[in-house]
């Protein structure tokens, strides 16, 4: 782990640095799963642009700690987040799941 030729380095470092799980949930990654870069400590609340502030999350994990974390705090008509706003979870029917990164309905 920590370095593959069709992998960005900083994804492949991060990984590495991660000890292949995802932060937010645990889980190990798994081939086919969407990984995003995630700033820890918000840009938009003073976080900085650096290795020691990022992480990796898988897609579901980083929506919900974007829609936590406080960067999509409105300040007149803009966010602080670059961010689409995820949808709350009571937004989404109770006849969705999640299913490995994945919104599946259920019959």
């Amino acid at each position: 782990m920590g370095k593959h030729p069709q992998m960005p380095k900083r994804t492949a470092s991060l990984l590495k640095k991660q000890k292949g799980k995802w932060r937010r949930c645990g889980l190990f990654f798994k081939d086919g799963d969407v990984i995003e870069l995630d700033h820890i400590i918000p840009k938009s609340k003073g976080g900085k642009d650096e290795y020691k502030n990022w992480q990796l999350l898988h897609r579901h994990c980083h929506d919900e700690k974007t829609r936590t974390d406080g960067s999509l705090e409105r300040s007149g008509n803009k966010t602080g987040c670059n961010s689409v706003m995820p949808k709350q979870l009571s937004d989404i029917p109770s006849n969705y799941r999640w299913i490995e990164d994945m919104l599946v309905v259920t019959y």
